[in-house]
């Protein structure tokens, strides 16, 4: 069971008997099912390059909706396959995006540079912010992804100026 605190996993009796991998302790091994109980960024982190089947048990959130669409989660209220709708271009300016961040988006370069990744997404009729900040947020950390909202929103300004 993965979740931010150990008292998160005393919600129901049946947690308690589970392994419990939290922010600050426990490591998520491989080919096995992960229950994600209300995650944070952080503890998702422990998940990256793991191969596992994950259930996300969480209230609805744009944050986690993105992520689902981004794994291809299966949605079991819908009985849908999620997806972020992305096609080869728009994950090639995706991947750009967290290429430029390779150094915490900290210079008008790597924003300048990011800026044209997002112009890209933006033509292509791809561009959307959760998408592109759960994609970084799987391969940068979270100060970082705090430069990145401040790239969007100055972004986003000249997309509605325009």
């Amino acid at each position: 069971m993965l979740c931010p605190l150990k008292s998160n996993a005393a919600y129901h009796d049946e947690f308690n008997k589970l392994t419990v991998v939290t922010e600050r302790s426990g490591f998520v091994g491989e080919n096995g099912v992960v229950i994600a109980w209300c995650p944070t960024h952080k503890v998702m982190q422990k998940l990256h390059g793991r191969q596992n089947i994950v259930v996300l048990v969480e209230w609805p959130s744009e944050r986690f909706d993105a992520w689902a669409k981004l794994m291809g989660a299966y949605n079991v209220v819908t009985g849908e396959v999620m997806s972020a709708g992305l096609s080869e271009p728009g994950l090639k300016a995706l991947e750009g995006i967290v290429w430029e961040g390779y150094n915490g988006w900290h210079d008008s370069i790597a924003e300048t540079l990011t800026t044209a990744h997002l112009k890209e997404l933006a033509a292509l009729g791809e561009y959307d912010r959760a998408i592109v900040l759960e994609y970084a947020a799987q391969h940068r950390g979270e100060t970082s992804i705090q430069r990145l909202e401040k790239i969007l929103n100055r972004f986003e300004r000249g997309l509605t100026a325009a």
